[in-house]
């Protein structure tokens, strides 16, 4: 580390060979003792040392030289270096001149030639501990500010965190208390209905009733599952535990859980992803996505619909796309649905209920594994989701 550099400046050439001689004895080790013959050198020379970084603690000028005077030197180096302390070694200072450099200057000391050597030294070591005080009390100063502004910041990000967690508890209290209600309410009419009615009804009657209730039962049990898997994410019980697996071995086990609610609308699905890729990921995770990204693409397709799910290599990730050419979804509607705060349920084709919170979970268990998660649609010409995982080494 390079040494401060102390300036002394006189036109006298044997006051400074003095001035330099007696500092040097005293600071010597630790400062360099430079020295300057005129004002406009001196000037020079500080701004070659600002320009390289170095620090000028104290400067000692005296008034009258010829050329600049040393009150205008003085205050040319404050407007550089404002921490600097400058002092007036002179036995011809004006009042004006000594006034000029106080208030322009902000003159430290003035000392009158002949000076006391023991003076000068107290005076320059004094000079010296108030600039490095300075110094300190400024880095101090700048790291209070750093960390008032990094405190901030994370007092900012833990409002936003305490935000979010409270919309999670309101969406997900919302659910329990309407969403997961209105099924139960289905359920226990369809039964009510038939414990009431079941001698009076004919067979085929009963029939219908028992598959309203089956159906009412499965919606309820997928809601169950998203509500489930939701509440576990939320308070951190779900570690990711990634896997090397083959996503078209998930897709085909999902598309025969799926299977009845497909057939029940007649729709078509085809499965082209790739039997040789083979991603890693928490497959448990990934399966619940397929489930609901599938699930969603019977309950907006039409009867006598299409599904396709396809695979492909993207940017070092692998890419899976569940399309149908359902009914599709509007602008406001497309951006909403990852929305914590935003309510996109809406009613399938053929009156399946919904929450929107299964694709919240899909965006989150995707995330966790390291892809992402989009969707392009249109309405009446349907919707394409899709999300990318790691391929495995």
């Amino acid at each position: 580390m390079k040494k401060q550099t102390i300036i002394c400046v006189d036109d006298e050439e044997i006051i400074l060979e003095a001035i330099q001689e007696q500092l040097e004895s005293s600071f010597g080790e630790e400062y360099n003792i430079e020295t300057s013959d005129s004002g406009e050198d001196a000037l020079e020379f500080f701004k070659e040392l600002i320009d390289e970084g170095q620090q000028v603690p104290v400067i000692i000028s005296d008034y009258i030289m010829p050329g600049m005077k040393g009150d205008e030197l003085l205050k040319e180096i404050h407007q550089l270096s404002p921490e600097s302390l400058k002092i007036l070694l002179t036995g011809q200072a004006s009042i004006e001149g000594i006034s000029n450099a106080i208030n322009n200057a902000k003159l430290y000391r003035y000392i009158a030639k002949p000076w006391d050597k023991d003076d000068l030294v107290l005076t320059v070591k004094e000079a010296v501990k108030s600039f490095l005080q300075e110094i300190k009390i400024r880095k101090q100063n700048k790291e209070l500010l750093e960390l008032n502004a990094s405190l901030e910041e994370q007092v900012a990000e833990r409002t936003e965190e305490l935000r979010e967690a409270n919309a999670a508890k309101d969406k997900f209290f919302s659910i329990i208390a309407h969403d997961l209600k209105s099924p139960f309410n289905a359920l226990l009419g369809l039964s009510d209905a038939m414990l009431a009615n079941w001698e009076i009804f004919e067979d085929e009657n009963k029939l219908e009733f028992v598959q309203d209730i089956n159906d009412a039962s499965k919606n309820t049990y997928a809601l169950l599952q998203n509500l489930l898997e939701w509440s576990r994410s939320q308070i951190g019980t779900v570690k990711v535990a990634p896997i090397e697996f083959n996503p078209a071995e998930v897709v085909r086990e999902n598309l025969e859980v799926l299977k009845q609610h497909a057939d029940s609308k007649q729709i078509s699905i085809t499965n082209k992803v790739d039997n040789d890729v083979f991603c890693k990921a928490d497959k448990n995770m990934i399966s619940t996505v397929f489930r609901n990204l599938i699930s969603n693409g019977i309950k907006f397709t039409n009867i006598e619909g299409n599904i396709t799910i396809t695979s492909c290599s993207k940017n070092g990730y692998y890419e899976f796309c569940v399309t149908d050419n359902g009914i599709g979804m509007n602008e406001k509607t497309k951006n909403d649905l990852f929305n914590l705060n935003s309510k996109t349920q809406r009613v399938g084709t053929s009156k399946e209920s919904g929450t929107g919170l299964g694709l919240l979970l899909c965006k989150e268990f995707v995330e966790k594994n390291g892809g992402e998660i989009s969707v392009s649609s249109k309405e009446n010409e349907g919707s394409t989701f899709c999300f990318t995982l790691p391929v495995a080494n």
